[in-house]
């Protein structure tokens, strides 16, 4: 199979295996049909004003300032006197809108929802909203009328202004004063306006109050500053003022609940995303009707945060986010959402047992209602004989469950009722647990097996280029008939699964996941014979097993690596280690030295405690200058050794020229930035040109080795500094240092694997020893891209892989590993940095955002891959055995990250998996695909300079 064609296809299949989990781990089946359920008694209070503080984390609310008093007064006042107070559960993904979902529809989207929030996709559910009598809301685009579809003579939703989506140039604090504005003067209105006056007097009515500034606020100033907690104490009068507003329009009837809360939190640097419990600890303040007032506090909590934000002495209830929605219906008494899915909280009520009673048993009838149009749906959907049902809840268990609650309900025995509701609604959790993940374990297998047998498939082609067979040619042949057995199977096999699915009326999804494996196997089989070839080998592996042990306890260092960052810099001190043990006579003493220091600067980047990623444009500044002074000094020496034409000198100097004019812009904008003012139109426009740049320079340049890898640093450093936020740039530049010393480094060991083929010679000479200590440097000169690529082509290469090959391949993968907590903490889905991208956009657009991110995160990825295609001329490697080798390896990783992802377990434990896969997954795509860009940056030109070789 051609190596890019094996590229394409081992994209296609890990795209496919990316988005398998969110099928197996995170689908949230929206069932409908069901009857809403309500308690027949009267609720505690007619109407809700519901208030989010978008962004806003617990601690910060909760706790004291160092000067003892309380950034929120109001707000802790009610704590403290007349309300009841807790931690609100958020679950990951920690973003606005499944918040939103989780707070107001009663449960959890999968984590593709911000896929389709990010798309402004429309996806119908029962809300809070629907189930009202009149629904008033002040929020962002994101989130009512994408899930409600906003029925205008129920729900009037108002939007921010169109100015207020900008992440730079306005007050944040102008988010939330419009929306305290706005219900202003809804209630000024509502005094002669007496249609709207009568709808407002009705019973069952919410007000929703999305407060957008503390998210918008935390981006940009963080969580930590004193900006940050004077919004909360703005936010806290704006409250104050709203409940005064509300309670002076009702003439204090006491007939009014108010709920406050946050959607998600966000971490020290102001992202959110994961399940850090900065991120998933939001506030929960509630008063009114029907709810309990403050009491001592009985179950103490082992977290010590009612401690740390001086509350022991007041009861605490704590709940899950998606118990929100249950809690908002039954303080108003409208139906339980009909796709909710957990319980209300029953302690954050202070009612009679009769109403308890009343309120728990609708909630159970609802649970019940969704389980048995899950279990109808699966049945649906399924095959008669091999459906499996939830015993403990068939249509008996149900039917008597309830005849006996309600028997005990009228009888006046509240207090049984209670004890067996609350047992009925664990049960009811259960059967929607089991339906809802009921073809989870038929999808991990399909993907398993998928993983297995890939892998296997790239081992046979690994096997057959390394040793040169030709399955077609050498050893026993599968028959014609054979191969036509095997492929019939496995056409007869899909069409089965395919039928089977149509009748099932599967999901278009499960196809692709399900179907996966038939004809990865069958490409397995048909190569039957070389791996009959391969029986042979077991003799001449038994002396690379320790070298193989060795790799894979390499690979579990980088798997550890995500959930331990200093194991990557312990490895890299391995790595500066590692020649001066065993290679210190191959290699010249002063590229050793550099390549020990070059290993521990590289090592200090990944040590960087997570949570010190502060805004530092003066590191940016610093780290472009000395980049600068680099490239000045690589030119004199290019001068000095001759090394390319005069009129190459003017590319480079353009490009420090244009180095130099993105620290100016990067310096600008962050300046501006800090004052609320927007990036100016030309500094947005030559940040575009510059990166447009980064990709065209280097092709206008010779392919000498030293000076094309010259360009693409430079070409590319531009753009990362336009990026950059703190010591990133420093870290680029001292990345490319390294790059450069293992690049000089392995060309001395050329000579000590006996790697270069007697044909390739260097000025007519054959290169035999190590010579002088300027031979890597002149060797490295002599060389050139498009000539090495040439000669390879033309068979001039090994025909074989060598051990040291593994040893590349793996550092290869460890180095863009390494880079990626180089430049920040990138093993979680909260990295998203809005100042990164400044010098581009200021207009909030989390899609194109959030593509600049991933270019940012990737832009380190394109000088390793074209060190490494250098390295590999150098050593004179087979190209498609190297290649095939780094995917294998890469695909070990990548499956044991599958293999960890879970839905179990603490918030933080699951968004950890869930990112780590979704990491590394784009960076193994990423990395085939860097295989062929590496090809185009270094091969190809525009310019067809010649290399002056004159010495």
């Amino acid at each position: 199979m051609k190596m890019w064609l094996v590229i394409a296809v081992g994209m296609a299949i890990h795209a496919i295996f990316f988005f398998s989990i969110f099928e197996i781990y995170f689908a949230t089946p929206l069932v409908n049909g069901m009857t809403p359920h309500r308690s027949p008694l009267k609720p505690p209070a007619k109407r809700l004003v519901f208030i989010v503080a978008d962004g806003l984390r617990a601690d910060k609310i909760m706790e004291l300032m160092p000067n003892g008093k309380s950034p929120a007064p109001f707000l802790r006042n009610i704590i403290q006197t007349k309300g009841a107070w807790g931690v609100s559960h958020a679950a990951v993904p920690t973003a606005t809108r499944p918040g939103h979902v989780a707070l107001t529809a009663g449960f959890y989207e999968d984590p593709t929802s911000v896929a389709k929030d990010l798309q402004g996709k429309e996806v119908m559910f029962d809300t809070v909203f629907n189930e009202s009598q009149y629904t008033w809301s002040w929020d962002t685009p994101k989130f009512l009328a994408k899930v409600t579809g906003g029925n205008a003579n129920r729900m009037f939703s108002k939007k921010y202004p169109g100015h207020m989506k900008w992440l730079a140039g306005i007050n944040a604090e102008d988010m939330d004063s419009w929306v305290f504005k706005e219900t202003h003067e809804l209630l000024e209105s509502a005094k002669t306006d007496s249609v709207l006056k009568s709808k407002m007097a009705e019973d069952q009515i919410l007000f929703f109050l999305h407060l957008g500034g503390l998210d918008h606020s935390g981006y940009i100033v963080r969580p930590n500053s004193e900006a940050y907690l004077n919004h909360i104490s703005y936010v806290d009068e704006g409250v104050k003022k709203v409940v005064e507003g509300f309670e002076e329009h009702y003439n204090n009837d006491g007939n009014t609940a108010f709920v406050f809360t946050s959607d998600h939190g966000m971490t020290d640097w102001g992202a959110h995303g994961d399940g850090t419990p900065d991120e998933t600890l939001t506030p929960l303040i509630a008063w009114g009707p029907g709810l309990r007032t403050p009491a001592k506090e009985s179950k103490k909590y082992r977290d010590g945060l009612s401690k740390a934000w001086s509350l022991t002495g007041f009861k605490r209830t704590d709940i899950n986010q998606a118990s929100m929605a249950a809690f908002l219906a039954a303080l108003v008494g409208i139906p339980f959402p009909m796709n909710s899915v957990l319980p209300v909280p029953d302690q954050m009520f202070n009612i009679t047992d009769h109403e308890m009673s009343e309120m728990l048993f609708a909630n159970l009838r609802q649970l019940l209602a969704q389980c048995e149009t899950l279990r109808d749906d699966r049945q649906s959907t399924s095959m008669r004989l091999t459906f499996s049902p939830f015993r403990p809840l068939d249509s008996d268990a149900v039917t008597n469950l309830q005849n006996d609650l309600q028997t005990k309900i009228n009888s006046g025995r509240y207090s049984e009722a209670i004890d067996e509701v609350r047992r009925g609604i664990d049960l009811a959790l259960k059967g929607i647990r089991y339906y809802t993940t009921y073809d989870r374990q038929n999808l991990w297998f399909s993907i398993v097996s998928s993983y297995i047998g890939w892998m296997i498939y790239l081992v046979s082609l690994l096997y057959e280029d390394h040793c040169g067979l030709s399955s077609s040619s050498q050893g026993p042949q599968l028959s014609r008939r054979i191969k036509g057995l095997i492929m019939g199977f496995f056409g007869i096999l899909s069409v089965i699964i395919f039928m089977v699915l149509y009748v099932q009326s599967t999901t278009w999804t499960h196809y692709f996941f399900i179907l996966l494996p038939c004809p990865i196997w069958m490409a397995v089989l048909l190569r039957f014979d070389v791996f009959k070839q391969m029986v042979g080998i077991g003799t001449t592996i038994v002396p690379l097993l320790p070298y193989l042990m060795l790799t894979f306890a390499g690979l579990e260092v980088i798997v550890m690596g995500f959930y331990y960052r200093e194991i990557m810099s312990f490895g890299l001190v391995c790595f500066a280690a590692w020649p001066w043990i065993f290679k210190k006579d191959e290699i010249e003493r002063r590229i050793l030295i550099h390549w020990s220091v070059s290993c521990l600067t590289v090592a200090f980047f990944p040590a960087i405690p997570t949570g010190t990623r502060e805004l530092n444009f003066n590191l940016v500044v610093v780290g472009g200058l000395v980049a600068i002074a680099v490239a000045c000094f690589i030119v004199k020496t290019f001068a000095t050794r001759q090394l390319a034409k005069r009129k190459l000198f003017l590319i480079f100097g353009f490009q420090i020229f244009i180095l130099a004019v993105s620290i100016f812009i990067m310096r600008h904008t962050a300046e501006m930035a800090a004052t609320n003012r927007r990036t100016p139109l030309i500094s947005q426009t030559l940040s575009w040109i510059f990166l447009g740049l980064g990709i065209i320079e280097p092709f206008l340049v010779t392919t000498d080795i030293r000076c094309r890898l010259f360009s693409i640093a430079l070409a590319w450093m531009s753009p990362f500094i336009l990026f950059s936020i703190s010591y990133e740039c420093l870290f680029m530049v001292v990345m490319c240092w390294h790059l450069y010393i293992w690049m000089l480094m392995e060309a001395n060991l050329v000579n000590d694997y006996k790697e270069l083929p007697t044909q390739i010679v260097e000025n007519g000479n054959a290169v035999n020893g190590k010579g002088s200590p300027e031979h890597s440097t002149r060797f490295l000169e002599s060389l050139d891209f498009a000539t090495i690529s040439n000669q390879i082509a033309n068979g001039k290469s090994r025909q074989n892989l060598v051990r040291a090959d593994l040893r590349r391949s793996f550092y290869f993968i460890f180095l863009l590993n390494a880079s990626l907590f180089g430049t920040g903490n990138l093993a979680s889905v909260n990295s998203f940095e809005p100042n990164s991208v400044f010098c581009f956009v200021t207009v909030e657009n989390p899609p194109f955002m959030g593509s600049l991110i991933i270019l940012k995160i990737i832009i380190p990825f394109i000088p390793i891959a074209c060190t490494l295609r250098a390295v590999n001329l150098v050593t004179h490697v087979p190209l498609k055995s190297f290649t095939l080798l780094a995917i294998l390896l890469g695909n070990i990783v990548d499956f044991q990250f599958f293999l960890l992802v879970d839905d179990g377990g603490s918030a933080m434990h699951v968004g950890e998996t869930v990112s780590h896969y979704v990491i590394f997954s784009i960076i193994h795509i990423v990395t085939m695909l860097l295989f062929g860009i590496s090809y185009l940056l270094t091969t190809c030109n525009v310019c067809c300079f010649k290399q002056n070789t004159s010495r």
